[in-house]
Formats: C-alpha cells, sequence, structure tokens
C-alpha cells in the first residue's frame, strides 16, 4: 500500500495533495518579519495533521539562505497529558531538532532540563520540576538564537486539545511568554478541533478565572479546514490510482466517489480501496454498487459519521436532519458554518446537501432507530455461525466479523451449500458471473480465511478439496 492510502499522517511533500489556499496562508503568516502564531482548526481525520507536517517538509516560514529549525510534537503519542510530560517533551525535541539540524549538540537542553528535574523533585515538588523545565528550555532556546545559525525555531504541536486536562492558566502564560519574549524569531503552530479562544475558554471556566479572552488564545490566528474542492479530490484520486498502479479512474468513477464519500480526505482514501479492491473481484456494472455498500458498513467510516454528528450542537443536528430529509428552509447563518468551518455541508446542482451521500445515510439510520423504525434483520445461523446479510457480519466465536460485498456473498453461497464441495465454475457463475478467471475464487478464498480463520494455514472451516473448489465445513 503507497502512502496515499495510509490512515496516518503525510510526513512529506510527496502523497500530500491540494490544500493549496491553507499553505499560501501559513507561508505568509510564518514568513512575516515577525512569524505569527497559527492554528489549524478541523474535524478528525481532516487532514489537519498532514498539514502541519507540511510546515516542516516545506520549510515555510524560514526565509532563503537561512536556517530554520522545525520542532514537531504529536501529542497523541505522549504517554500522558501531564504538564510535565508536555514540558519535557517539548525540551527533548528541541535538543532532537537542533542535533538532526547540526546546529550544536553541546547545548543538550534535555540533558539540563532532566537534571533541573531531579534536582526540584526532591524540594517542592511537582510545579517546581514544572518550572525547572520550562527555564531549561527557555534557556535552549535563547542558546540556539544567540550562538548557533538558526533564525527562526517552530514548534509545531499536533492535537493541542489534549493538553486541556493536564494544563493550567500557569502554562499558558509560560507558552505566552516565550511566543512574545522570541516574537522576531519564534512561532507556534498548533492543530486542534476548536478555536484556541473556545478551547482556552473551558479551561479558564474550569478554574473559575474570569477573563474575557485567553491572552495565549488571542496571540493565534485560527484557519478553519473543511473540504477538499472539487479540483483537488480528483487530483487526489487519480494520484493514488497513479501510486497504487491502477488504472486512471474514469469521470464516472470519479463522480461517484465525490457524491458517495464526498470532499472529505480520509472518507475518499477508504472508498478508493474499496473501488481498488472492487475492481479485481466484480463485474464491470457492480463495481460502484459495491463500493457503495461497503462505504455503509465499514467501521471507521461509521466512527468518522458519529464524530461529525456528535460534536453538533443540537440546532445544527436539526438541520442536518433537515438537509437530509431534502428540505431547503433551514438557517443560513447556521449554513454558513457548517459549510465553511465544518465542511458537512454543500451545493450541488443549486442545491444544499449534506457533504456525502454516505454521512446522509448514515444520518436517517440514525434518526430512524432513535425512533424505533430500525429494519429487521434475520440471520443465518449454522452451528457457531451466526451470520446477519443485510449488515454484512459474522459473528464467530465471540467476535464480530465485517465482511466485504464480494466476501459476503461467496459466504451466502457457501452457507446455502454448507459440507458440500462447491465447484470453482460453479461459485464463479454464482458469486462473479462472467468475465472473471479462477484465480480470483482462490484469493478470495484466503481472504476470507484471513477474517475467518483462527489459523489461515491450518483452515478449520473453509477446506480446499484439491482439484476440485473449497467446502464450508460446519457441525
Amino acid at each position: 500500500m503507497s502512502g496515499y492510502l495510509s490512515r496516518e499522517p503525510v510526513l512529506q511533500t510527496v502523497g500530500f495533495v491540494g490544500r493549496q489556499v491553507e499553505l499560501a496562508w501559513l507561508a505568509d503568516l510564518l514568513g512575516r518579519p515577525s512569524p505569527q502564531n497559527c492554528n489549524l482548526v478541523g474535524e478528525p481525520r481532516s487532514g489537519k495533521s498532514s498539514l502541519l507536517m507540511q510546515v516542516a517538509a516545506r520549510q515555510l516560514g524560514t526565509p532563503p539562505e537561512q536556517v530554520g529549525l522545525y520542532v514537531v510534537l504529536r501529542l497523541a503519542e505522549l504517554p500522558d497529558h501531564r504538564a510535565v510530560t508536555f514540558w519535557r517533551e517539548m525540551a527533548s525535541r528541541l535538543d532532537q531538532a537542533q542535533q538532526v539540524a547540526g546546529l550544536g549538540a553541546e547545548l543538550d537542553t534535555a540533558a539540563s532540563a532532566g537534571n533541573s528535574t531531579a534536582v526540584s523533585s526532591n524540594g517542592s515538588g511537582a510545579e517546581d520540576a514544572d518550572r525547572a523545565l520550562f527555564d531549561a528550555l527557555d534557556e535552549g532556546i535563547e542558546l540556539l538564537l544567540d550562538e548557533t545559525a538558526c533564525h527562526r525555531i517552530f514548534f509545531l504541536i499536533d492535537d493541542f486539545d489534549l493538553m486541556l486536562r493536564g494544563f493550567t492558566s500557569r502554562d499558558l502564560d509560560w507558552l505566552r511568554a516565550l511566543a512574545t519574549r522570541y516574537a522576531e524569531s519564534l512561532a507556534f503552530v498548533i492543530t486542534s478541533s476548536d478555536s484556541l479562544v473556545r478551547l482556552m475558554d473551558r479551561l479558564l471556566h474550569r478554574e473559575e478565572i474570569e477573563m474575557q479572552v485567553s491572552s495565549f488564545a488571542n496571540t493565534f490566528h485560527d484557519r478553519a479546514l473543511a473540504l477538499l474542492t472539487a479540483e483537488e479530490a480528483a487530483q487526489l484520486c487519480q494520484e493514488t490510482a497513479v501510486a497504487e498502479h491502477q488504472s486512471p479512474l474514469s469521470i464516472a468513477e470519479i463522480e461517484f466517489l465525490l457524491q458517495d464519500a464526498g470532499r472529505h480526505p480520509a472518507l475518499l482514501k477508504i472508498a478508493l480501496s474499496y473501488l481498488f479492491e472492487a475492481r479485481q473481484y466484480e463485474k464491470a456494472e457492480n463495481v460502484l454498487p459495491a463500493v457503495a455498500g461497503d462505504l455503509r458498513l465499514d467501521g471507521p467510516v461509521a466512527w468518522l459519521c458519529r464524530q461529525l454528528w456528535q460534536r453538533r450542537t443540537a440546532e445544527e443536528q436539526a438541520t442536518l436532519v433537515a438537509l437530509a430529509q431534502g428540505e431547503q428552509g433551514v438557517d443560513p447563518i447556521l449554513l454558513k458554518k457548517l459549510k465553511r468551518q465544518v465542511g458537512v455541508v454543500e451545493e450541488r446542482d443549486g442545491r444544499v446537501t449534506l457533504f456525502a451521500d454516505v454521512f446522509a445515510w448514515w444520518v436517517q439510520r440514525e434518526m430512524g432507530q432513535e425512533r424505533g423504525e430500525g429494519t429487521a434483520v434475520s440471520p443465518t445461523t449454522t452451528g457457531e455461525f451466526t451470520y446477519l446479510p443485510e449488515k454484512r457480519l459474522l459473528y464467530l466465536d465471540n467476535r464480530e466479523v465485517p465482511l466485504t460485498s464480494l466476501e459476503g456473498r461467496l459466504l451466502e453461497y457457501m452457507l446455502a451449500h454448507k459440507n458440500e464441495v462447491c465447484q470453482v465454475d460453479d461459485l464463479l457463475e454464482n458469486v462473479w458471473g462472467d468475465g472473471k478467471t479462477r484465480s480470483v475464487v482462490e484469493k478470495a478464498i484466503n481472504r476470507l480465511r484471513l477474517k475467518v480463520e483462527p489459523d489461515p494455514k491450518r483452515p478449520r472451516f473453509l477446506l480446499s478439496a484439491r482439484g476440485e473448489g473449497y467446502l464450508l465445513r460446519l457441525e
């Protein structure tokens, strides 16, 4: 699998597509005589982490012939989110970045921070330990800017929301002190799920501090990440096809992807992986319907839709339901927010609608379940197998196993002929139809074994009948 289909942030320029307006915005603010603090605000999996990594990959904000240091801290990777862990990691990452850049390892910020922490831990406790780490970081920054060829330092902090539980207003004051003291050479670029003003307001409210706005938050420029443009989304699809050694996508495939998965980068990647798989195993006319079905039963897709829904206010949720049902007379102010800031609404053919058909399906389905309108499902139960064809879920040995549309059809056929040898030609005719070679059967059986068998190398259920076909053995 190429980096294009990876669920991890894109760390290099290769594999990163789109967000040209946002990149220009970052380059402008970071490249000013005094670099500006920036906050990339976006929903889960909207691409904000990948965009943050592009600041370092493209050396944004460092003028030509100058040296810039990019210190990356992904908070989701930390063992905990206490303030002491944050300050220790900030010092350590600064140390690592300066050594990689060859800017004088003798400064050893992390080591001095560790020594200071050890001393203060024997003294007045955790607060002194935090202070020692901050002082060591402050000293390291000063030495770098005064005694090395470093001109600029950028702290790139991903998922800043995670520090809200461990931070206090004191930590915000320290961050602001760094941004102010070294304003001509240092800037923070962070990602979060909301504007920094609102995030900091929650923290100050928790401490019962009456302040109109956090002084630290007031130094940041927010940029909301909504959907990719149609051109960027199409480019992502075609470049992914090239990277995955697939034939170019047709106009019909591009239109389907941009409508069903929308212009959301994470949903597009999931849809593309299903598309490439369906191209191998489905008849041409069944490819897009199979992808649509797979998207609606995909666990990560359901998680993402749930996140987009649960993070909305009751009024916003009511608006989404109305749009999913085809209504148009909704609050224009809410629509503007949901479109430009959140990215869950778009315009199609002159009508306002939800950004992806799969999200609209999910909203309608959730509303139906809340009203008790769930569809009755008739399970196929045989021995240790319980298969729900309408949900394409297999329950086996206390496991819930989701299947693709092809795997579901294959299992349904073999369940109907359990304990019988299913000839390869019969499987081809009844599961695939015309136009597929016998090799697709073996590949599909092997993939199904990986999901079903406790030990795929020693199959217990899906057995091979040499020279004939395959057998689903069930008691």
